[in-house]
């Protein structure tokens, strides 16, 4: 059945606050035996975090620090009809200035959010001068906001995803690799297979006369991110090789590392949406279930599947038990109506 590109946009846009809440309770568990043992064999929705843990306080389908940036991107585009970096820096500053640059300072702060907390409030550098070089997920978790809203130009999604990752992320890489990422989603979002992502993105680059290394000025070099865009093809044709098998299939996080390097995590996330493509929940609990930093892997897959099924395609249990889920809703579906 075919799908519309508005209902990918919001699908993708929902699908990555989805997959951010649904990891807030199981955040961070490496050991595995006792992630089970604290939530049972099998978690099939949202959960509180447990006393002590990392996000101790939330309730179930509240979004964590991280969800709340891309809500407030998500907001920003929606009342501007498109991306605005002054308005957008200016609702991120508020949050910032309730925090004190510790990890539980709010919600759960984390490493890349305390480093730009500090080189915003502590040295009150200009935002195109705070980014983190944290290797993180967090600016790669929100851009599918901008490929949304821009899905019908890659230049003007190129150029308001470039410049609104390095405001976080300044590492050429980690930048460079969360362009990738919001690019996969462009083509996604407009009906491009997995496997065939990487044409769509090399096309729509190439017409557009934009380079494929970004450059990240604060550092004065440039990232080469199109392996990143090839690697997904790979990824996602060995989730659909009968020679290549990982069960069960959550374990394939574990193949790519557990840990927090969009390095690890985007490649996972590759894995569950070309695995389970059409089947939002298992690719998104299967992400969830794979422990380690399985919000940020949630994440990804959410956008990733959810830009696959669109809207709706994302079970209707996962929306209702989203918090402020229609508010969000209404934002998500307003970006897909000024992409057209």
């Amino acid at each position: 059945m075919s799908v519309s590109r508005k209902e990918r946009i919001a699908g993708t846009i929902m699908g990555s606050l989805i997959g951010d809440a649904l990891g807030v309770g199981p955040h961070w568990y490496y050991d595995l035996d006792t992630l089970r043992q604290d939530y049972g064999d099998w978690i099939d929705g949202y959960t509180e975090p447990k006393q002590g843990r990392y996000h101790a306080g939330l309730k179930a389908g509240e979004s964590s620090q991280t969800g709340q940036v891309t809500a407030m991107l998500l907001e920003s585009v929606a009342e501007k009809g498109g991306y605005d970096e002054d308005d957008f820096t200016g609702r991120v500053d508020s949050l910032l200035e309730t925090l004190d640059g510790t990890a539980k300072g709010g919600r759960y702060t984390d490493q890349a959010m305390r480093e730009v907390w500090h080189a915003r409030i502590k040295v009150n550098k200009p935002w195109r001068q705070s980014g983190s070089l944290a290797s993180t997920a967090e600016a790669a978790i929100r851009v599918p906001v901008l490929a949304g809203r821009y899905a019908g130009d890659m230049g003007a999604c190129y150029d308001a995803i470039t410049a609104n990752v390095i405001l976080t992320h300044r590492a050429a890489e980690t930048a460079g690799r969360s362009v990738a990422f919001g690019l996969l989603v462009h083509a996604l979002v407009n009906g491009a297979s997995m496997p065939n992502a990487k044409q769509h993105v090399m096309n729509g680059l190439r017409d557009a006369g934009k380079s494929l290394a970004m450059p990240v000025p604060a550092e004065a070099v440039e990232y080469g991110f199109i392996d990143d865009v090839l690697n997904v093809t790979w990824i996602s044709e060995c989730a659909k090789d009968p020679a290549i098998t990982i069960e069960p299939a959550w374990k394939a996080a574990r193949l790519y590392g557990l840990a927090c390097p969009l390095a690890s995590l985007m490649p996972a996330a590759v894995y569950f949406a070309a695995r389970f493509e059409g089947d939002f929940e298992s690719a998104v609990l299967h992400a969830v279930n794979s422990g380690g930093n399985n919000m940020a892997r949630a994440a990804l897959t959410g956008a990733m599947s959810g830009a696959v099924v669109g809207l709706g395609g994302i079970p209707e249990r996962f929306i209702d038990g989203l918090h402020d889920s229609r508010q969000l809703l209404t934002l998500a579906e307003q970006v897909a109506e000024a992409a057209e």
